[in-house]
């Protein structure tokens, strides 16, 4: 192959490598942790606070009710007692029994939805813990495949280091010098119908004479690419 062919192969391997390597670091990736499994831990972690700030309060309010419920009874038995014989105390006492029992039922609404919000918080607990048991297994029963997936695409790589570097070495040091010179990406753009396939620039007459001599590494006058007939 002429020195612009082999930058081409070249470069056509350095791509296939780079896209190895990224499939193998999502494959590793997957490997170390799948992703469903990841976002369940997640998500389950989530719902479990949730889970423990509503107990949190269902406790609080229970012992405040039960607090309020021992003065309310405390308060009633000293209304019915016969103790207090004066009018103004006793009507007094009888508003205050009413405004504790208003307050009381308050608080059983309050303590009924908290246990609702604290049921439907256990269900959705239950609920993604069944599914990340799910996924776990899942991920168990994909683990073989993967890691064999694993293997050959780095057998692959090695494969292709190797053909990487066979190519390179082929190389003339004056196309290899042109070569990393460049600095746009790709480096090396086909021609075809007399065009750079990358910018699209009509490659001049003696351009292509040259081209297709394939003694020399021609540059595109417009992007600077390592040009090459396809």
């Amino acid at each position: 192959m002429k020195a612009a062919q082999l930058l081409l192969a070249y470069q056509q391997l350095v791509d296939r490598e780079r896209g190895l390597r990224e499939d193998i670091s999502q494959l590793e990736s997957r490997i170390a942790a799948d992703p469903e499994v990841t976002a369940l831990e997640e998500t389950l972690a989530g719902k479990r606070e949730v889970q423990q700030e509503i107990a949190l309060r269902l406790r609080e309010s229970d012992r405040e009710r039960e607090t309020n419920r021992t003065k309310l009874r405390s308060r009633e038995k000293e209304l019915m007692s016969g103790r207090i014989r004066n009018p103004t105390e006793l009507m007094q006492m009888s508003d205050e029994v009413k405004h504790m029992k208003s307050r009381f039922a308050e608080e059983e609404e309050v303590q009924l939805r908290l246990m609702e919000e604290a049921e439907a918080a256990d269900e959705d607990v239950r609920e993604t813990t069944a599914q990340l048991e799910e996924a776990r297994r899942r991920a168990a029963r994909e683990a073989p495949a993967l890691k064999e997936e694993l293997a050959t695409q780095q057998a692959e790589l090695s494969a292709v280091e190797a053909e990487r570097d066979d190519i390179w070495s082929q190389v003339p040091p004056a196309a290899q010098t042109a070569f990393s010179r460049v600095r746009v990406r790709p480096v090396v753009a086909k021609v075809d119908q007399n065009s750079c396939q990358v910018c699209h620039v009509k490659v001049t007459s003696s351009g292509m004479q040259m081209l297709r001599k394939g003694d020399e590494i021609v540059h595109c006058e417009n992007c600077g690419r390592i040009l090459v007939l396809s």
